[in-house]
């Protein structure tokens, strides 16, 4: 966030009046770094620090001058690993609170390039967009209302389809039968969602930053896990290499997550390196 502020980049949490304003600028850099000083001081005195993910731990250690234990946070791997992985259609699942932080509009700007770019995908009958999630008051219920909008300017509002405050059988039924799990969020500290896409059989096209770079859309065993991405441009870019493997390279691709995903952050991990992190302090 002090880098944000200090650039002066206009983000849904420093609003672009404000960030023009280098009196507001270094008035909220005073505040940002008077705030870190006092949680830095208090993080200080914690005994054992656990953290989320490699960039939370490097936040973290700077701050709390620790040494943070990284225990992921846990996924039930189980039950979404017994759905099939063939037999896939051309879809493209997003599941994410429709809060403006997920950058939902990204995703609809990446399915129209991919469509402008790539012409050939207006052939795919099956190819569409869904986006999965869940809206909390009249502010998500306006921002789902500006992206259906926004897929009508792009012409591709037949593309994208809105499944909100769906039940966890439509959840479950989209992740069994799209190829694609598509993340946008920038800077997310983990990305649980990311993990479940790889879990329930899904290639993640996630963004190139934080917790999915650095921790889950990795090489496994020699082999790419998913695709990264930080633009409209690399995102359409992505989701084309994606939905064009083949069969059996998309299987092998897929089949590789959901090792990866199952080894690193089943329930059983989490607890192994939660009983790990406590064991200085219970013996």
């Amino acid at each position: 966030m002090l880098q944000r502020v200090y650039e002066r980049r206009r983000q849904y949490n420093n609003n672009s009046q404000f960030a023009q304003s280098a009196v507001w600028t270094y008035g909220k850099l005073i505040y940002y770094h008077m705030f870190a000083w006092i949680y830095g001081w208090c993080g200080s005195f914690a005994e054992i620090v656990m953290v989320n993910s490699s960039w939370t731990k490097g936040h973290i250690d700077s701050l709390w001058k620790a040494e943070a234990e990284i225990v992921y946070p846990p996924c039930d791997t189980e039950r979404l690993n017994a759905l099939p992985i063939r037999g896939r259609v051309s879809k493209i699942v997003s599941v994410a609170q429709f809060r403006p932080e997920k950058d939902h509009a990204m995703q609809i700007q990446a399915m129209a390039r991919l469509f402008e770019k790539y012409p050939r995908w207006n052939q795919e009958k099956d190819l569409e967009l869904v986006l999965i999630g869940s809206s909390r008051n009249e502010g998500d219920e306006k921002r789902i209302a500006d992206l259906k909008n926004l897929a009508k300017e792009f012409n591709i509002e037949d593309r994208v389809s809105f499944q909100v405050n769906a039940s966890f059988d439509t959840l479950v039924d989209n992740l069994g039968s799209a190829k694609i799990g598509l993340h946008t969020m920038w800077n997310e500290h983990f990305g649980i969602g990311v993990v479940e896409y790889m879990a329930a059989g899904l290639i993640p096209v996630a963004h190139n930053s934080a917790g999915p770079k650095l921790d889950i859309v990795t090489e496994y065993d020699g082999r790419a896990t998913g695709f990264l991405a930080n633009s409209v441009e690399s995102f359409a870019d992505s989701l084309n290499e994606a939905l064009s493997l083949p069969e059996e390279a998309r299987v092998r691709m897929a089949s590789n997550g959901r090792a990866a995903a199952s080894d690193r952050f089943s329930e059983v991990a989490f607890s192994r390196e939660m009983m790990r992190s406590l064991r200085k302090c219970l013996t």
